[in-house]
């Protein structure tokens, strides 16, 4: 496992990342809203990838919007679109504040088999 710092807004965050590990995604996604837009996937596996995966805080991860944006390669407004898409359909749930956005992934213990 290795630590790495990283610059979000004037906000410095130390992050745990896991090169060697993997996440699950199973084929019964095929089945859900998620599967129907490619943007909702990718923003959905984005959360499975960047969330804690051990401890109380398991499944969740906090970042900024604009962080999201940078990576995927996305305008504010459709990771904004997204996130409300998938906070609707219970895929994840988050809070925001001036400097950083908290996400959960809802029932990430049930999706990483644990």
């Amino acid at each position: 496992m290795e630590i790495y710092k990283r610059k979000d807004v004037n906000n410095e965050m130390a992050r745990e990342v896991d090169t060697k590990g993997y996440v699950k995604a199973y084929r019964k996604m095929q089945d859900t809203e998620v599967f129907k837009s490619p943007y909702a996937v990718q923003l959905f596996l984005y959360c499975l990838f960047n969330a804690k995966f051990s401890g109380k805080d398991a499944g969740t991860f906090v970042t900024t919007q604009d962080k999201i944006r940078k990576d995927l390669g996305w305008s504010r407004p459709t990771v904004i679109k997204f996130m409300k898409f998938l906070k609707e359909i219970n895929c994840i749930d988050y809070q925001g504040s001036n400097t950083d956005t908290k996400i959960k992934v809802i029932n990430f213990q049930y999706y990483q088999g644990k």
